[in-house]
């Protein structure tokens, strides 16, 4: 038996005080408040007990007798239905108790029991029981939820704090690396003082005729040594008519010549690791100002308006405990869209399990919103509990496909794709190009997309996880080694979808009645610190299909314009589904290319409808 609250009291003291109330000799508050309090599951037996004490005590004999049957039959069809469905409705409930109460009476009259009601009388206590359940769950349920909802707590507010702090303590060592990091493209005047003096210092100080090189103000060393330091820092190599004019000083000119080289490539080296210090600490605050962003994406993610909306939260929990789901710690969010996030912690009754559909009904009836279970969510509810997440349901649908091929010869693909389905309705199709073609082009562009996906599933927009991902390769340092990146995030509540083209080939979007083109001018990920990520941004309308491809499809079109001909080759394809419409762009290509793949070939093709 459940444990009794005071609340639980109030509804069993009430029970008894509904025994006094009659009307034509019926007493119809007795099934109907017995049939609204057992739905809210308050504690049965200890319900059932009040029940039969009020009965006992206030209603004669052969109506006692009547209203107790009519307790029991509803008492076995609320159980029956929780046996087989999992939970009973208050449709059902309802009408049991009306059917039960009329039978009875009805039986009375049948067999002339003294105080039986008439025929009429039975049948407007049946419709007034039916009636009297169907509102009166409302107010028990209201009753049972009426408390002060939690206002929400401090702890939040000082987390939200604390990241936006740290948000802005990264973001100050963002701009102190940042001062830090101005690389430089030649030696400044000090730094060529310097060179000269290591270079007097080594050589001159112990030569005999250093008085007369150096000591002297009308010698024209100082001259000739300086033009020959310029002439390397431009060209690497010393002026020769500087140095024909030194040998008629300094006897030791060859000696100078070749010590200067000598020491000016010790210092373009020194110059050159400090440039790379300089661009490692221009990555890190990019780094540390991604961090910065996350913080504050983090703190400001989403905001709580559950107290705004607690009449909605009453509602879903009354709707999921109608389909036998009992929902605990309902909680409302809005994000910076505008759009709803609900989260409760949720237990099916009776030991049975719930579909999440069931309850994916009760929430987007109660939030009066079509909401949907989050992707992670499980299928179903069980009698443990669990907290579940639901959301805004998208605007749109999609479906996605590809086809692709290996060049000719080869075993391993060097391009890599990737669709990912992000929280907040964002689809993200990726596809990256690896230099070359065979395993090693195939290991680089998996490794920029794996380390995209990372990015993005912690959070991260798609621009700033392009520059950490850049960053991350610009360290590793490989020469020679890059990839491509073709990435189209797709909100399904808009339909909009943002394009960030790095190095990439043309995409392409097959609207009903034209094709537009989206074209990259950039250079692939790893070959420099400052990357550019400008994204293109375009909507989508029901029915198109966005197309990525790789660079191989388009280069061997053997078409002097390659964009245009896939233009063509799209306006003539009639395939209305993405799988299809892949295989046929892919089979038309072959066809130009006599059947031959002179490169590794990607067909992204991603298909958006409205709901």
């Amino acid at each position: 038996m459940k444990r009794l609250n005071v609340k639980q009291m109030v509804l069993y003291v009430g029970g008894i005080l509904m025994c006094q109330i009659s009307w034509m000799g019926c007493f119809p508050l007795i099934p109907a408040f017995f049939t609204a309090v057992c739905l809210e599951d308050a504690a049965r037996l200890a319900l059932s007990a009040a029940m039969f004490v009020g009965i006992i005590l206030f209603v004669p004999i052969a109506a006692a007798v009547k209203y107790l049957m009519v307790i029991v039959v509803i008492l076995i069809t609320i159980k029956l239905f929780e046996w087989a469905e999992g939970y009973c409705t208050v449709l059902c409930a309802a009408s049991a108790a009306a059917i039960a109460a009329f039978m009875m009476s009805l039986s009375g009259e049948l067999l002339n029991i003294r105080n039986a009601s008439g025929i009429p009388v039975s049948m407007i206590e049946a419709v007034f029981v039916f009636a009297a359940v169907m509102t009166g769950t409302r107010f028990v349920d209201f009753f049972m939820q009426m408390s002060l909802w939690p206002q929400k707590e401090a702890e939040d507010s000082r987390q939200e704090t604390k990241l936006v702090s740290y948000a802005d303590s990264f973001n100050g060592l963002s701009r102190i690396f940042s001062r830090m990091s101005s690389t430089q493209k030649g030696f400044s005047s000090e730094q060529m003082y310097r060179i000269q003096n290591e270079l007097t210092g080594t050589l001159c100080v112990n030569c005999n005729q250093c008085a007369m090189c150096w000591e002297k103000q009308e010698s024209p060393m100082y001259s000739y040594l300086a033009y020959m330091l310029q002439s390397l820092q431009r060209t690497g190599e010393a002026d020769h008519e500087i140095v024909v004019q030194m040998q008629e000083y300094c006897p030791y000119t060859d000696a100078v010549v070749q010590e200067s080289m000598r020491i000016f490539e010790k210092a373009r080296l020194n110059l050159a690791w400090y440039n790379r210090l300089l661009e490692n600490r221009e990555i890190i605050a990019q780094q540390l100002d991604a961090m910065a962003y996350i913080m504050e994406d983090c703190a400001n993610e989403k905001n709580e308006i559950t107290m705004e909306h607690r009449q909605m939260m009453a509602e879903v929990k009354y709707r999921a405990r109608e389909r036998g789901v009992i929902v605990q710690k309902p909680r409302l969010f809005e994000n910076k869209d505008q759009r709803w996030q609900f989260t409760c912690n949720a237990c099916a009754k009776n030991g049975s399990c719930i579909s999440m559909k069931e309850l994916t009904k009760a929430v987007s009836a109660g939030l009066e919103r079509a909401m949907r279970p989050h992707r992670e969510e499980r299928s179903l509810v069980s009698p443990q509990g669990a907290d579940v997440v639901f959301e805004e349901d998208t605007c749109y649908h999609e479906t996605h496909a590809v086809a692709r091929m290996v060049k000719d010869g080869g075993h391993v693909s060097g391009d890599n794709y990737s669709f990912l389905e992000l929280d907040h309705g964002q689809l993200a199709m990726m596809l990256s190009d690896g230099m070359g073609s065979g395993s090693q082009a195939g290991k680089e562009s998996e490794l920029v997309l794996e380390l995209l996906e990372k990015f993005l599933e912690a959070g991260f927009s798609e621009e700033t996880a392009l520059k950490m991902m850049n960053s991350a390769m610009v360290i590793r340092g490989e020469d020679d080694l890059y990839s491509t990146v073709d990435i189209c995030s797709l909100n399904l509540y808009t339909g909009r979808c943002e394009l960030y083209k790095i190095g990439a080939a043309t995409t392409f979007i097959k609207h009903r009645d034209y094709i537009e083109r989206v074209e990259s001018s950039s250079l692939p990920v790893g070959v420099t610190h400052r990357m550019e990520t400008g994204s293109t941004k375009k909507q989508l309308e029901d029915g198109d299909f966005l197309v990525m491809m790789s660079d191989g499809v388009l280069e061997y079109l053997q078409e002097e314009d390659a964009d245009l001909a896939m233009c063509g080759i799209l306006q003539e394809l009639s395939e209305k589904h993405p799988g299809q419409l892949a295989d046929a762009i892919l089979k038309e290509v072959l066809e130009r290319t006599g059947g031959k793949a002179a490169d590794d070939m990607t067909i992204l093709v991603c298909g958006v409808w409205k709901k």
